[in-house]
């Protein structure tokens, strides 16, 4: 039977893809460590890693067996984290997910959710939603606030929605558009525009409205950070198209344009459907549903 701590081991070696390292983590001595990993394979008789005197990598079962190890590991850590709950009150630490247009609000449900919590302790990740739905998948992210949700859903989410927002074009002051308040998407076609980087569901909202308007800007800047395109639209380098309530934060001054049809993003608070949430969490996401902050509207 292979053990939690040989699971341990396993994933520290393939996050790291270095034995010393990897010893230096865990703080055991190298051999031991090579050992451990060379059990395990004898066990399930297969090659984890390939190994030569210049790297380490996973194997094709080494990365299947990786998953399994990260959800195991996560909900070891999750009963732990539940009996520590029971035994002395809600405690306990949360690794969160935000989504870009909701990091200011997130920020101050937190303040209020600390403040209520003291025991629970909050890490905070800003990653492509992309990311941050594979974070939920292997147990790396406990909740988060997705952009979008994936599709197909599988039932392996459960969600709670954070109401819709539209998102708007911006542009500086002496813009080719600056002195319109709405235009139709079809307007955009030859448009310089900033787009975001793959892997961001906004991103895919905007392409989406785009094809379906028949329109093709002139993407000359790809960013992962809304900052850098309000930056960007209000120098008059590019135009930028990003969720209303960000447009309307303090920050580089920009000219708001509706677009007509009105592309929209909807997002979710979201957390595994797969585990029961420890104390911690669901304090959480209780407080989180509960409260006005993270609403759009």
């Amino acid at each position: 039977m292979i053990s939690s701590r040989q699971l341990e081991c396993f994933r520290t070696v393939a996050r790291e893809l270095h034995f010393t390292r990897a010893a230096g983590v865990l703080r055991v001595a190298q051999p031991a460590l090579s050992q451990q990993i060379r059990k395990l394979e004898r066990q399930l008789g297969l090659e984890l890693f390939e190994r030569d005197n210049h790297r380490v990598a996973l194997t094709p079962a080494g990365a299947a067996l990786l998953e399994h190890a990260e959800r195991v590991l996560a909900d070891l850590a999750a009963v732990e984290e539940e009996m520590a709950g029971w035994s002395e009150g809600t405690r306990g630490r949360i690794r969160l997910g935000v989504a870009r247009g909701l990091a200011a609000r997130l920020a101050r449900l937190l303040v209020e959710f600390s403040a209520a919590n003291p025991g629970v302790e909050a890490e905070l990740r800003e990653e492509s939603n992309e990311a941050m739905v594979a974070d939920l998948y292997a147990g790396r992210l406990d909740v988060a606030t997705l952009a979008a949700l994936p599709w197909p859903d599988d039932g392996r989410l459960a969600t709670h929605p954070l109401g819709q927002e539209p998102l708007v074009l911006i542009t500086s002051a002496t813009g080719p558009l600056a002195r319109r308040r709405r235009v139709p998407v079809t307007a955009l076609d030859g448009l310089a525009l900033v787009l975001y980087s793959k892997g961001s569901a906004v991103r895919e909202i905007i392409v989406s409205a785009l094809a379906a308007a028949g329109a093709a800007p002139a993407v000359r800047f790809e960013t992962r950070e809304y900052g850098t395109a309000r930056a960007l639209a209000s120098a008059g380098l590019a135009a930028a198209i990003l969720p209303r309530s960000v447009a309307e934060e303090a920050g580089p001054p920009v000219h708001v344009v509706r677009l007509d049809p009105e592309p929209a993003w909807a997002p979710s608070l979201a957390w595994s459907a797969m585990r029961r949430p420890g104390p911690a969490l669901a304090a959480f996401i209780s407080f989180a549903a509960s409260r006005q902050e993270l609403a759009l509207g």
